[in-house]
C-alpha cells in the first residue's frame, strides 16, 4: 500500500499494482490495444473510475487516438434487427461511417447494458470514439447521467426537453402541422389518432396534431386517439378500438407507417374502403408504404439522413469541433392514394 507523501494522486503504478497487471498492460488499455482481454479492461476500468485517475501527458496522449469505431445502441426488442425503421437509419450510419474509414458496433440496450455501465466504459475506454442511440425512451434515464458529460453520444430521433444532451431527429411539430393540415384540407372533422406514448417526440407530436385541429376547428370528442405501441399489431387493436366506439371516424392518423400499415389491415377486413369510407395517413415513409394498397399517403421523416447526421455529429463532438450537437430535420408531405375527400363532401 502506498504510503501517504506530499502528494496522494494516484498513479499508473497504484493501477497496475492494483490489479495485479504490468504498467504495459494499464497502457495498452489506455490505448484500447485488442490484445488487451475484456475481462482485464474492465478490472482496469473500474479501478480507474475508483480512483479517479487521471493520466500523464503520455498516457493521455495514447487515450485520445481515434478508434476509428462508433456504437450503436438499440433497445432491447424482439427482431429489432430486421425492423424496417431501425434498418434505415442503421444503413445511414453504417454506410455514411464506412465512406469515412469507420467501423460500426451494434451493442442491445438490455439490462446488462445498462446496469454494467457499458455505455460509459465504451467511452472512457476509447473503445469507441462516438455512441449513437437509436429508439431510446422517456423511460430511458441512465442517458441523463451523461447530460454534460462531454463524450460525443447522440440520441437519434428522440430527445429529453429542457436537458442538454445531443440529439438529431425529424421535426415532429412540422409533422403534426402538415398531417392536420391535410385532413381538415380534404373536410375530415372527426378524426382518430394513433399515436405511441414512450418517447418525449411522439408525444409532442400527438400534442400539437391535437393542438393543430383545434385551431382547424376539429376539437374534443372530434379527434380520439388510442396507444398504437409504434407497432403493425398496435395499430390494427387501435383501429378497432376506435372504430368499435367511435363509428364516424372519417380519418385516422397514425404516428408512425407501421401504425398505419396495422390500421389499413383492420380496415380492409372490417369491410372499409380507403379511401372512399375512410382515410389514412402515416408518418416515416418507410419503404413499405409505397407498396400498400392503397399506396400510404404519409409524413416523410429521411431516416437515413438522420444516421449520416448522427455520424456527423458524433465525431463533431469527439474532435472537438463542437461541444454540442443539437439538429432538427425538416419533414415533407408525401402524397398517396390511402387519402381522400370526407365522405359526403
Amino acid at each position: 500500500m502506498r504510503k501517504e507523501g506530499k502528494s496522494t494522486r494516484t498513479t499508473i503504478k497504484d493501477i497496475a499494482r492494483e490489479c495485479g497487471v504490468s504498467l504495459s498492460t494499464v497502457s495498452l488499455v489506455l490505448n484500447n490495444n485488442p490484445r488487451i482481454s475484456q475481462a482485464t479492461r474492465d478490472k482496469v476500468l473500474e479501478s480507474i473510475e475508483r480512483h479517479q485517475y487521471q493520466p500523464n501527458a503520455f498516457a493521455s496522449s495514447l487515450a485520445s487516438r481515434s478508434s476509428h469505431v462508433l456504437s450503436v445502441v438499440v433497445p432491447h426488442l424482439n427482431h429489432v434487427f430486421s425492423d424496417v425503421y431501425f434498418g434505415e437509419i442503421v444503413s445511414g450510419i453504417y454506410e455514411h461511417a464506412t465512406d469515412i474509414g469507420y467501423k460500426v458496433l451494434l451493442d442491445i440496450a438490455n439490462h446488462r447494458f445498462v446496469n454494467t455501465r457499458e455505455f460509459i466504459k465504451l467511452m472512457k475506454s476509447r473503445r469507441a470514439d462516438g455512441v449513437l442511440f437509436i429508439g431510446s425512451s422517456m423511460y430511458d434515464e441512465y442517458l441523463l447521467e451523461l447530460e454534460h458529460s462531454g463524450y460525443p453520444l447522440v440520441l437519434i430521433n428522440h430527445c429529453f426537453p429542457g436537458r442538454d444532451i445531443n440529439y438529431v431527429m425529424a421535426d415532429y411539430i412540422q409533422s403534426a402541422n402538415l398531417a392536420a393540415e391535410h385532413l381538415l384540407s380534404l373536410g375530415h372533422r372527426t378524426i382518430g389518432m394513433l399515436a405511441g406514448t414512450t418517447t418525449h417526440t411522439a408525444l409532442s407530436f400527438r400534442d400539437q396534431f391535437l393542438k393543430a385541429c383545434a385551431q382547424g376547428g376539429v376539437t374534443g370528442d372530434q379527434v380520439t386517439w388510442a396507444d398504437g405501441w409504434f407497432t403493425e399489431q398496435g395499430g390494427y387493436e387501435g383501429a378497432e378500438w376506435m372504430m368499435k366506439n367511435h363509428p364516424g371516424i372519417t380519418a385516422i392518423m397514425a404516428g408512425n407507417d407501421k401504425m398505419a400499415i396495422g390500421a389499413m389491415r383492420y380496415l380492409a377486413k372490417s369491410g372499409k374502403r380507403i379511401p372512399q369510407d375512410i382515410s389514412v395517413i402515416g408518418m416515416d415513409d418507410i419503404p413499405p408504404s409505397q407498396f400498400t394498397t392503397p399506396g400510404l399517403t404519409t409524413i416523410r421523416h429521411d431516416l437515413y439522413r438522420l444516421g449520416t447526421l448522427a455520424v456527423d455529429g458524433a465525431l463533431s463532438i469527439f474532435k472537438k469541433q463542437a461541444s454540442t450537437y443539437q439538429e432538427i430535420l425538416p419533414v415533407s408531405l408525401v402524397l398517396r392514394e390511402s387519402t381522400g375527400p370526407a365522405p359526403g363532401r
